[in-house]
């Protein structure tokens, strides 16, 4: 996609969490999204953690640590969080194995980790902690039921669900889906969350391809290491027969921090075992995306990553 410089006026505008707490939770090292989203977020979050999700035996947790470090992010503490067993969504690097999964013991399966949220969401100065949900909603859930008092210290954007149109209509979408129980625990518990619906986020104005400025400047040979890092991640996503990736987590971000591209509107949402919704005036009060400016959002992803 062509880049044409940005107009100001369409998108710079004082993000929400300010010098407050924010927590992204991602399965970051599949989709290319997720590691863009990361990157995002470094790039403009002063008081950022990382908490990984859906684990893949701490890999997932060792690509943010090394991506938060080639970007000078070394005060960015990254949370491993659980390993769901599930499929093995991962890219390795050239070399590298996916360990099959091990069942871990009860002390093993993230009680520490659920502990340090805990205490970083209790803990903080600034209330509420914002929680940008990019990805299954495990760790969350276990947050809320270890200390059910901070869901009303947390404003929660989650990328995830789908309401009226999605690729796979007899299915959740993916981030709900993976662990169906998280999810319906964490949007029963939460006062009012946010939901990036994927009826918005599986948009082709957003789908980044190898054509796109964005991917050529992150190929060029005067990009920083952690540039190459994030092309390399998103030519091994095309290489798997991808014919692209959807920028979902980015936008959730973005939502997240008060940039203008999302708009929500009220909903009342009825949640199945299976973590589809459904619209029904008895259902849950929460906050869905309405519409998306994409052309404004695009620009903005473009200017924030392409910088160096």
């Amino acid at each position: 996609m062509p880049y044409q410089p940005l107009s100001p006026d369409l998108w710079t505008v004082q993000p929400e969490p300010g010098t407050g707490l924010v927590i992204v939770s991602t399965d970051l090292g599949w989709d290319f999204d997720d590691l863009c989203a990361l990157v995002t977020a470094a790039r403009l979050i002063d008081n950022l953690v990382v908490v990984t999700t859906d684990e893949v035996s701490g890999l997932r947790a060792d690509l943010a640590r090394r991506m938060l470090d080639l970007l000078g992010r070394t005060d960015v503490e990254v949370i491993q969080g659980i390993d769901l067993g599930g499929q093995r969504r991962f890219l390795p690097d050239p070399g590298q194995e996916i360990p099959d999964y091990i069942p871990p013991t009860r002390e093993e399966r993230g009680e520490s980790s659920i502990s340090r949220l805990v205490d970083l969401v209790i803990d903080s100065p600034h209330h509420p902690v914002h929680w940008v949900g990019c990805g299954p909603m495990t760790e969350l859930a276990d947050l809320l039921g270890a200390a059910p008092e901070v869901s009303e210290q947390m404003l929660v954007t989650q990328m995830g669900g789908w309401l009226d149109t999605y690729r796979r209509p007899d299915r959740a979408e993916h981030n709900l889906g993976t662990n169906t129980l998280a999810a319906g625990i964490a949007l029963r518990m939460l006062p009012a969350p946010r939901l990036v619906l994927a009826d918005h986020t599986n948009n082709p104005a957003i789908r980044v391809t190898p054509d796109w400025d964005m991917i050529r400047a992150l190929d060029s040979e005067h990009a920083p290491e952690w540039a190459r890092l994030l092309s390399a991640h998103f030519h091994r996503w095309v290489a798997r027969g991808y014919d692209g990736s959807w920028m979902h987590d980015p936008l959730a971000l973005s939502a997240a921090l008060g940039y203008p591209f999302v708009t929500f509107g009220e909903a009342r949402v009825r949640i199945e075992d299976d973590a589809r919704l459904y619209r029904d005036p008895y259902g849950r009060p929460m906050r869905v995306s309405e519409t998306v400016r994409y052309q404004p959002f695009v620009e903005w992803l473009h200017e924030t990553v392409v910088t160096w």
